[in-house]
């Protein structure tokens, strides 16, 4: 007769297997919006930053100066 598995040996097995899985989660999908992907054929290369997203962190970094430029005083005419 087959042995019943219990749902806690379920997920105790489900949980190693995506920790095997590097492909998934969301440190990667992080990855994947920042940087280009790597190359196939010079997998030690360093991967460079995506166009947009050099330019998402510009507008941020304007937005936060100009935040603090004008809210806290040093703007004050």
């Amino acid at each position: 007769m087959v042995r019943r598995i219990t749902s806690e040996e379920t997920r105790i097995w489900f949980a190693a297997h995506m920790k095997r899985r590097t492909d998934y989660g969301l440190g990667n999908a992080v990855l994947s919006l920042m940087f280009r992907p790597r190359n196939p054929f010079g997998p030690k290369q360093r991967r460079k930053f995506k166009t947009e997203f050099l330019f998402g962190v510009a507008w941020v970094a304007v937005a936060i100066a100009l935040f603090v430029f004008f809210n806290f005083g040093i703007g004050r005419f």
